[in-house]
């Protein structure tokens, strides 16, 4: 079985797995010991000849480097997490300088013992003990701030990293959890309305009701295998949206003008389900069967590359007709969805003017549609 590991260079830098761990600080602290290797220049080479010489020079800068490694992790794994992430202040900066001054006869006595030894190897005479003194101050104050520095600003960034992907990952389970939420609201608000319409057909006896109930069957279907899912494809939620239609307009006949223009070119293409039915409901409760006489519905959804065009328009009455149950459910929910699955790639814009109400909606969909 072969596995493809994909990693980004900012996981590599605040990953907490391991080798790639291990790996982020070997090569941070080999770039930093070229760094020093370049700017720690040594007299004597052309005494020394360059291999003697560059043996000096390397020796040195790697225990230089290293006294520093044990100062920065001290400081990173120890001071920092132990007393400044706890707000103790006094003690960190007590701690502190004992540390520095701990690790400044470190490096003095590395001097003494280490780099004069390696100087009298090499037939150069060492450096005067006051020199070295003032040296390793310089040193202290020099390039152990830079190395500290670094790592304490890689912690900063890995710190905030990690928070970010942190926040991501809740809003991703946030987002789940009210597009679950708002789904469960939507299934059971849609069936309420259709089971009416079926139950008026059996109770006259109609020869519709067979009719309805096959589509009434494939629309549950629909909703219970297909809406599990974030994304559908769009030709099974369109085929959804008629058969809900279809269940609708039947009991009305001749007094509604019904006017469909539903795109057949699907081209791959796949959408957030449930999203057009609750305007499409809309119509239906509070338009169509709330007003006298003759209605009309007009729906046009047509597919433009990558965009998806809905225009809905429907007759409704003069006058509102106030209700205290749940009414603006399907609307308020599908607008949260737009704005959750599809954030600065919709357009919603819904209108009332006199008997008319207009749904204006655009949304960029995904190409490979989903099966």
């Amino acid at each position: 079985m072969t596995y493809n590991i994909i990693m980004t260079i900012e996981d590599f830098i605040f990953t907490k797995t391991f080798p790639q761990r291990l790996y982020r600080h070997i090569i941070f602290w080999v770039i930093y010991y070229l760094f020093c290797l370049l700017t720690y220049f040594h007299d004597g080479l052309e005494k020394l000849g360059f291999a003697n010489w560059i043996i000096l020079q390397a020796s040195e800068v790697f225990f230089h480097v290293l006294t520093q490694m044990i100062f920065c992790y001290s400081l990173l794994y120890w001071l920092l997490p132990k007393l400044w992430d706890k707000k103790r202040y006094l003690s960190f900066s007590i701690l502190l300088i004992f540390l520095s001054i701990a690790i400044y006869w470190m490096y003095y006595l590395e001097h003494i013992f280490v780099f004069k030894a390696i100087h009298f190897h090499a037939g150069m005479k060492f450096r005067p003990t006051d020199v070295v003194r003032w040296f390793t101050l310089i040193s202290l104050f020099t390039y152990f701030p830079i190395s500290a520095g670094l790592t304490i600003v890689i912690r900063i960034l890995k710190n905030f990293y990690l928070k970010q992907k942190e926040n991501q990952l809740l809003t991703r389970e946030n987002a789940n959890a009210e597009l679950q939420l708002l789904k469960a609201q939507i299934h059971p608000h849609f069936l309420f309305n259709t089971l009416n319409n079926i139950y008026s057909f059996t109770l006259s006896k109609s020869s519709e009701a067979p009719a309805l109930v096959e589509k009434l069957s494939d629309t549950i279907h629909y909703m219970i295998t297909d809406c599990k899912t974030e994304a559908v494809p769009l030709q099974k939620e369109l085929k959804m949206l008629e058969d809900y239609i279809g269940l609708e307009s039947v009991r009305y006949g001749d007094r509604l003008e019904l006017s469909l223009d539903i795109t057949d070119d699907y081209q791959n293409k796949s959408i957030a389900p449930l999203l057009m039915i609750p305007f499409v409901e809309n119509c239906f409760k509070h338009g169509t069967s709330m007003t006298l006489g003759k209605q009309w519905i007009r729906l046009k959804i047509q597919l433009n590359d990558d965009i998806l065009y809905f225009n809905l328009s429907n007759s409704k009455p003069l006058q509102p007709v106030l209700a205290k149950n749940k009414n603006g459910i399907g609307l308020s929910n599908v607008q949260k969805r737009l704005a959750l699955l599809y954030p600065d790639k919709h357009r919603l814009k819904i209108t009332t003017a006199g008997d008319v109400f207009n749904v204006r909606m655009e949304i960029e969909l995904q190409t490979k549609a989903v099966t």
